[in-house]
């Protein structure tokens, strides 16, 4: 394992969420005096799901730096003096950990239930201070 191989669906997941951030962001002011919640609410679940898929994409790249300690000579197999308990424990986490690959559709899960969660706060918060 002479380089580190982040998972594409994670890099593609982040380049598209930046990409829709960066557009949002440059219709800001006219999204702003038409629609302000829409507005909010997709930056707020864009931001979250950018945290979830960034987290999956962090924890990917750290669990194969801590497999390619035990890659003693570099070849991207482990044979011999190579395979340790330790490295049988980092190979398992590094191969069970399922978190990462549906990070993309459950972050998607997880942002709309976040952003529904606090649109909704902020619906009950306004019916009361116009009361």
């Amino acid at each position: 394992m002479d380089h580190i191989q982040p998972s594409t669906h994670l890099i593609i997941a982040l380049l598209i969420t930046i990409l829709l951030i960066v557009v949002l962001w440059f219709y800001k002011k006219k999204l702003l005096a038409s629609r302000k919640w829409l507005f909010i609410n997709s930056i707020l679940f864009l931001c979250v799901y950018f945290i979830v898929v960034g987290a999956a994409l962090y924890q990917d790249i750290s669990l194969q730096l801590a497999l390619q300690k035990f890659d003693l000579n570099r070849d991207g197999f482990f044979s011999g003096n190579e395979i340790t308990p330790q490295q049988s424990e980092a190979m398992q986490k590094y191969v069970s950990d399922t978190g990462r690959t549906f990070s993309v559709i459950s972050g998607l899960l997880f942002a709309g239930t976040i952003t529904i969660m606090i649109s909704l706060g902020r619906v009950i918060i306004n019916i009361f201070k116009s009361k």
